[in-house]
């Protein structure tokens, strides 16, 4: 495991290789008191690796010819306060000129779900934050595009954004199987859920201990700040909790273009890197980020924040894949992934 995580720090790794041969390692504690370690079946938060389901979402309508990609966004959402024309692929690249405000404060505990208003919530957004810039000129990642996508997904699909990926995403590549543990979904399940930790020294600590917390999660477990359980206010850019074998079928299925999620052909433009109106790259797909290790391209996407990492990649022409889950913060785009998988592209 990477030498950044120490050994209480919990984390799961996964990978897909090009010749089909599948492994998953598991280290650290899922909770430090009682001390329970890691199993494949402990799940986490997944934050914004979140976003690459919900643009599969959105092109799983594209195929159907129920969204244009190149469209703008307002040909769907009339009411939104962003009039400059932006369109769902620039939303979906990162290039749509839209605010990011910190959402820090964007968060509720699981006690409260049941009467939380994710309407309610975006509407909220939109009303506190309605400037943008023009877009196609510069890349600027905002977590309220992806807020946008999952009203798209509502408006088009006629359901809640959460009953279409489950219906239409993890349920037809079986993403959950109570049998070995695998579980991807938007709810916390009863048990085997990690808990998350900041350490209470460190720049980040510090920072959040003076935040307000008016969703009362965190308490002080000896040098660390314990947070109890919770779920982002947006599903559509950061709802999804699993583990590396809820990951698996899915990633799998995307790493060799598997038809029932999208035609062969969509996958081209799934991963195909984004250019600014100026033909400068992005370093963006459509959702994912881009990059290459060891000789080979890869899309990938960071999921981060207090008390919680996840890291999801996939190697197009490799038909390959892998993923990282973590129990502690990560608040990069550190690219860990690089040097857990370097063993085994290396080898080819």
């Amino acid at each position: 495991m990477d030498d950044r995580f120490t050994h209480q720090e919990g984390t799961q790794y996964w990978r897909y290789t090009a010749t089909g041969e599948t492994s998953i390692v598991c280290t650290g504690l899922a909770h430090r008191a009682p001390p329970t370690s890691v199993t494949p079946r402990t799940t986490f938060h997944c934050f914004s690796t979140t976003k690459p389901v919900t643009a599969l979402a959105v092109l799983q309508l594209v195929a159907e010819g129920r969204i244009e990609l190149d469209a703008p966004l307002t040909t769907y959402l009339p009411d939104i306060p962003y009039r400059n024309g932006a369109t769902v692929r620039q939303v979906l690249s990162h290039q749509a000129g839209l605010p990011n405000p910190m959402p820090l404060s964007w968060v509720h505990a699981d006690d409260e779900d049941p009467r939380f208003d994710a309407a309610a919530f975006l509407d909220r957004v939109l009303r506190t934050h309605r400037t943008c810039a023009a877009p196609g000129r510069r890349a600027r990642y905002s977590n309220i595009g992806f807020l946008l996508l999952g009203r798209l997904i509502e408006v088009v699909a006629k359901c809640t954004y959460a009953e279409f990926v489950r219906g239409r995403i993890l349920d037809v590549v079986q993403c959950n199987d109570p049998g070995t543990g695998a579980y991807l979904d938007f709810d916390i399940p009863r048990s085997g859920h990690a808990t998350g930790y900041t350490r209470r020294w460190s720049r980040l600590g510090i920072f959040i201990g003076f935040l307000p917390d008016p969703a009362h999660l965190r308490s002080k477990e000896g040098a660390w700040i314990r947070y109890r359980p919770f779920h982002l206010d947006g599903a559509a850019y950061g709802g999804l909790k699993g583990n590396v074998l809820g990951w698996a079928p899915l990633l799998r299925g995307l790493a060799t273009r598997d038809r029932r999620l999208l035609p062969f052909e969509a996958y081209d433009a799934f991963f195909a890197p984004q250019t600014l109106t100026s033909g400068v790259p992005t370093g963006h797909a459509l959702s994912w980020f881009t990059g290459r290790h060891a000789g080979h391209e890869y899309v990938c996407h960071a999921g981060g924040g207090p008390v919680y990492g996840a890291e999801i990649r996939i190697y197009p022409a490799l038909r390959a894949a892998s993923a990282l889950l973590t129990n502690t913060t990560i608040i990069s785009d550190a690219r860990l992934l690089d040097r857990l998988d370097e063993h085994w592209l290396s080898s080819r």
